[in-house]
């Protein structure tokens, strides 16, 4: 039992004895410590990258302090990894935020789409035709006559087949007026997408509100027989 006093004792003169400036240099170490505790025990995304950043922010700091820079370095690199992860969720995080407006801006489209004229009356493609592009209304409007709704400038069109299967289309689509599109095709679409978080997100908000209105449209139906 002496021992262990003695011990203890010498413990605590040893940091006592030290300067102020190496205590605060190993309390940082012990924080980083615990904020690396927490990563591995978090649960969301967005908290673990900014503990994660931080943590190795402290950690550089201390094995630099202490000479170890190998060790040093490695967590500076870390910290640069987990700070561009921590970036990319924030961007999505904001892209979901702005895919769930109505509006969508389309500009940044146009280089990857082809313009395409339609004359009133003239069916853009029909219902169970095999779709291979989608379709933004610039001018005019279009009529989808199974669902009986009209589409205008600014909408988005033709994209649902390209999850059907078959690529088939689920209704058709009629010019109810001089219009004027811009089309793409879905292999533009999927590797947009890919590359464009607002635009993926936005493509699904708005297949989800058309497989909404079809399940309205379904019990309108019901209810009228």
């Amino acid at each position: 039992m002496g021992n262990l006093f003695d011990l203890v004792a010498a413990g605590i003169w040893s940091w006592e004895s030290k300067p102020a400036a190496q205590l605060a240099i190993e309390a940082l170490g012990f924080l980083a410590v615990a904020i690396s505790v927490f990563v591995y025990v978090s649960t969301t995304m967005i908290p673990l990258r900014i503990a994660a950043v931080l943590a190795n922010a402290l950690f550089a700091v201390y094995f630099f302090e202490k000479e170890l820079y190998p060790q040093g370095a490695l967590n500076l690199g870390l910290m640069s990894i987990n700070a561009y992860r921590l970036r990319q969720m924030l961007s999505l995080v904001t892209a979901i935020k702005e895919a769930s407006r109505d509006d969508f801006d389309f500009d940044w489209l146009r280089p990857f789409m082809k313009p395409r004229h339609v004359r009133s009356g003239v069916t853009l493609y029909a219902k169970d035709d095999m779709g291979a592009e989608a379709y933004v209304i610039m001018r005019g409007s279009i009529l989808i006559p199974e669902k009986g709704v009209t589409l205008r400038q600014g909408a988005l069109l033709g994209e649902f087949a390209m999850f059907a299967e078959g690529n088939r289309r689920s209704a058709s689509a009629v010019a109810a007026e001089d219009c004027d599109l811009l089309a793409i095709s879905y292999s533009d679409v999927m590797q947009l997408c890919a590359q464009n978080p607002t635009f993926g997100f936005y493509l699904m908000r708005l297949m989800f509100r058309r497989m909404q209105h079809n399940v309205e449209l379904a019990e309108k139906n019901q209810t009228a027989a």
